[in-house]
């Protein structure tokens, strides 16, 4: 299973907005809006033999990771006016987009499209800075520089690559410095935007891998009044940041920091600010530009499960917001996707070592390496909790709560009197028993068998010598009756899941009759003893499509298939719900196989009206070729020299090009986020395509029929 989502991910990684106050406590996912512009249609249905045909920009179209017409992009629209007023005609050919990334980049085309990660919005810290950013990438398009970044070759012989390698990134590194000259003698010189503040813009860019701010961590985020976490669960300092300054910039593309920083001081020497100003739209519409960004990037953290850096980089917006209902649910879906890792997965897929981190943000990191699963889950059902009281109509939260709780009884063996009602450090020998209110005979309404239930609800855990931390994490609200109430509830459903798991083993019967079919993948495995690699073979996964079409189509099912052609015929409003789709199918693979309750899922009412449907198959093929020399192949040989009968057999092993061939389908329910169906099979053989067909017809079938052929 693992395998099968290692290969999915890995490929599939690859109207006017009004200048009002955006509601940031009531924040929601950006949406593109206004028509669909000309250039995402033509980056989706570009000839590869056309000039400035990309395949990165094709991905980004067809993950849905492009914004356009937000307010954002209107933000940006009007810095390049201000810096391209002197040239009407090259300023009508520039068009800018947003990609949804969290990295801290910009780069354009050759045709003239400007594309701004949401990150570097997130982290800039004026107007003036972000000018400096785009005037350098209208630069890069104005001179003619990015047809150039395209032009390594790879049939190079291997004794003049290192010399070929060195020039071509010379002439990247001297690019890179032309376009800062040109954006501050073309551009900036003759704008608005203050040139005293440039200095900023390469921190920004020296310091892209911290977080939105450097704010200690607090003890209070994880620890309460009534539970304390060991001392040995904190570092007791950080890693200072270090000083990037001096990073060799030999084999890279853009030269040293502190390098391009002296060639802008030097070009700003003797230019006056008389009539500049860092923020040109105002300073409050900056903010909030940047707030946007930020909690969108948020989003995108959450949904490429990088929860340690989603939960930091919560904590430091809720200082300044605390009481934000996006950023609750941000805490909670980071501190739920950790404990699902702690619990079924690798943990390390989602948690950077802290070694490799600086500054504050590695102490989250340490933390959440040493807490056990049990700690980090009864962490997350806190916050889950508290969410739930605070937003009773939350669905997602109810759930998660449901899900929390089930893992404490099912996967952690964990019971209700596992967890005190007095604080951690209360001494045993101090507390009296309470009790009852009303005896037997007083209530004589109450059987003994009811009031047996009702003791073993609300009697008072006291804690023993043997109880940790994770013991007294639910002291303030292991009473709540409602909270009771659920857990005796999941004790119940897990005793009954247990019962139902051998028919739920049986695959039901399809029961709608359109399924998505997500992008099949077909990928190559060279075996070459330097350069080992994987690649998608883009036409094999088109017949690989081509195939599941017509197997659905032949168990009667409709199936749902978007090409590029697809999306270039798409309306703003079907981009964004295909944009939608695309997100949970990241967030799925990314979760490689933990069953979990997604947040992407909670919504999806507009991507059903686009596929008519709630189900997604996932396919994917892995082929590479067999070892030249195998010890069957050994064997088979011995078996002819003993016999001849064996030699045209083996002579024929030997000659024949044998592939090992790994074949994978999923078929998921995209409201519920469960998994319907999972198959795995592999082969050794000279064939190929008919046994790839052959096991995509028949678990289809499997799904449509609920049982095997």
């Amino acid at each position: 299973m693992k395998r099968l989502f290692a290969l999915l991910f890995g490929v599939f990684a690859m109207v006017s907005v009004v200048f009002g106050q955006y509601d940031l406590s009531n924040y929601k996912p950006l949406k593109s809006q206004g028509p669909i512009p000309s250039d995402i249609t033509k980056i989706a249905v570009a000839d590869k033999d056309q000039r400035d045909y990309n395949v990165l920009l094709r991905y980004l179209v067809m993950d849905g990771d492009i914004l356009y017409g937000t307010k954002l992009n209107q933000y940006l629209d009007v810095i390049v006016d201000n810096l391209m007023k002197d040239d009407l005609v090259k300023r009508s050919k520039v068009h800018v987009y947003i990609v949804k990334s969290a990295s801290v980049n910009a780069y354009s085309t050759s045709s003239g499209m400007l594309f701004v990660d949401m990150g570097l919005l997130a982290q800039v810290s004026n107007e003036s800075e972000l000018a400096f950013v785009l005037g350098h990438e209208i630069a890069h398009y104005t001179e003619n520089h990015v047809p150039q970044f395209n032009d390594y070759k790879d049939s190079l012989k291997e004794r003049d690559r290192v010399e070929y390698y060195m020039k071509y990134h010379t002439r990247s590194r001297t690019q890179e410095l032309a376009a800062d000259r040109v954006s501050i003698e073309r551009y900036l010189r003759q704008s608005p935007y203050s040139l005293a503040v440039l200095d900023g813009i390469f921190d920004v860019l020296q310091y892209s891998d911290l977080p939105f701010d450097e704010v200690p961590f607090n003890k209070s985020l994880v620890e309460t009044e009534f539970y304390q976490f060991p001392e040995n669960h904190y570092l007791k300092s950080v890693t200072p940041i270090s000083n990037r300054a001096d990073m060799v910039d030999t084999l890279f593309t853009h030269p040293n920091i502190e390098r391009r920083r002296e060639a802008a001081r030097s070009l700003v020497i003797g230019i006056p600010e008389t009539g500049r100003s860092v923020f040109v739209q105002s300073e409050e519409l900056f903010n909030e530009v940047r707030d946007m960004a930020r909690f969108e990037c948020l989003r995108i953290l959450l949904n490429e499960h990088r929860y340690d850096h989603a939960f930091y980089n919560t904590y430091v917006l809720q200082r300044v917001n605390p009481d934000n209902a996006f950023l609750e649910q941000a805490m909670v879906e980071a501190l739920y996707g950790l404990s699902k890792h702690k619990n079924y997965g690798q943990v390390s897929d989602v948690l950077e070592s802290h070694k490799d981190v600086e500054g504050e943000l590695q102490q989250t990191s340490y933390f959440f390496s040493k807490v056990s699963k049990q700690e980090s889950t009864l962490l997350a059902l806190r916050a889950a909790w508290k969410a739930r009281k605070h937003h009773p109509e939350n669905r997602y939260y109810q759930e998660v709560v449901d899900d929390l709780m089930k893992d404490l009884v099912v996967n952690n063996k964990m019971k209700y009197t596992d967890f005190s009602d007095y604080p951690m450090g209360t001494n045993p020998d101090t507390i009296k028993v309470e009790e009852e209110e009303h005896s037997a005979q007083q209530d004589s309404t109450i059987n003994k068998y009811a009031r047996i239930r009702q003791q073993s609800r609300t009697a008072k855990v006291i804690p023993t010598s043997k109880f940790k931390t994770m013991n007294y994490m639910l002291v303030d609200i292991h009473q709540d009756p409602d909270f009771n109430d659920m857990w005796h509830r999941a004790v119940r459903r897990s005793e009954e899941d247990a019962a139902l798991e051998l028919i739920h083993r049986k695959a039901k019967p399809a029961e709608s009759k359109k399924l998505v079919i997500a992008s099949p993948q077909y990928l190559i495995y060279t075996r070459h003893k330097r350069t080992p690699a994987q690649a998608l073979d883009e036409k094999r996964s088109t017949q690989l499509r081509k195939t599941l079409l017509h197997s659905a189509r032949r168990l009667r099912l409709s199936p749902v298939s978007y090409t590029a052609k697809d999306i270039a015929s798409f309306n703003t409003d079907q981009y964004n719900q295909y944009a939608k789709l695309q997100q949970f199918i990241y967030d799925y693979l990314r979760s490689d196989g933990i069953e979990m309750v997604y947040a992407t899922s909670k919504d999806m009412d507009d991507v059903f009206d686009l596929t008519g449907t709630s189900t997604v198959c996932f396919t994917a093929v892995r082929r590479s070729p067999d070892n030249f020399v195998t010890y069957r192949k050994i064997q088979n040989l011995f078996l002819g020299v003993l016999s001849p009968y064996y030699i045209l057999p083996v002579a024929a092993e030997f000659a024949l090009p044998r592939y090992d061939t790994d074949m994978y389908m999923l078929i998921v329910d995209l409201t519920s986020g469960k998994t319907l169906l999972t198959s795995h099979d592999g082969y050794l053989s000279t064939m190929s395509k008919s046994y790839v067909d052959a096991f995509m017809y028949e678990n289809l079938y499997y799904y449509v029929k609920g049982d095997k052929k």
